[in-house]
Formats: structure tokens, C-alpha cells, sequence
């Protein structure tokens, strides 16, 4: 028995290892991008971000559900349940803030077609 317990929480340690790597590649790829569009002057970048951000937030909440089944003592899972409602918090954030964006470019795309018509009447 002690066996199998010592080879899960060899793959468990693994698989958590592999999805924060990946979430960091997913940062790490979305801040690049966003960078270059910052540069080139490009629109929705923050958009762009909150996205990466947001898949990064959803592959770490995998690794630490994954760390929930290594929980052995009370204060593991307190720091476990705190990372837990931190990720939360900010994928609340996350999409409010997507949304926000998408509500401003609606607002943006009708000032324009207004200016538009307007130019179309002079």
C-alpha cells in the first residue's frame, strides 16, 4: 500500500510541476505577444492579456486541485483553500474586465458609426 501511495504522489507532484510550467509558458507567450502589440500600436490588448491570463488562472486551479490530493495536514489545506479563493478572485477580476472592454468597444464602434454618418450628411 505504501507503494502505490508513494507512486501517486510521485505522478501527482509530476502533473502539478507540468501544469504550472505550462501556465507559465501561457503567461509568458501572452505577455510577449501583448508587448509586441503594444509596440506595433495594435487595439484590445488588454483584451488580448486578460485572455492568456485568464487560461493560464484555469490551468493553475488544475495543479492545485491536483495538490488537494497531498493535503495531510490542516494548514496545507488552509494554504490550498486561501490559493484556491485568490484564483477566484482574480478570475472574477479577469472577466470584469473583459467585459468592461467589451462593453467600451461597443461604445466605441457606435461613436464612430455616428461620426461617420455625419461625415457622409456633410
Amino acid at each position: 500500500m505504501e507503494l502505490l501511495t508513494n507512486i501517486t504522489t510521485g505522478i501527482a507532484h509530476v502533473g502539478i510541476e507540468l501544469l504550472e510550467i505550462a501556465a507559465m509558458g501561457i503567461l509568458l507567450f501572452g505577455s510577449g505577444k501583448s508587448i509586441w502589440m503594444l509596440i506595433r500600436h495594435k487595439p484590445h490588448i488588454t483584451l488580448y492579456l486578460t485572455r492568456f491570463m485568464n487560461i493560464a488562472l484555469i490551468i493553475m486551479l488544475c495543479a492545485e486541485i491536483i495538490r488537494l490530493v497531498l493535503i495531510r495536514e490542516p494548514l496545507e489545506l488552509a494554504i490550498v483553500a486561501g490559493m484556491v479563493v485568490l484564483h477566484g478572485a482574480i478570475s472574477f477580476l479577469i472577466s470584469w474586465e473583459v467585459d468592461r472592454e467589451h462593453s467600451h468597444d461597443k461604445e466605441r464602434g457606435k461613436k464612430e458609426s455616428v461620426n461617420q454618418e455625419e461625415d457622409v450628411l456633410l
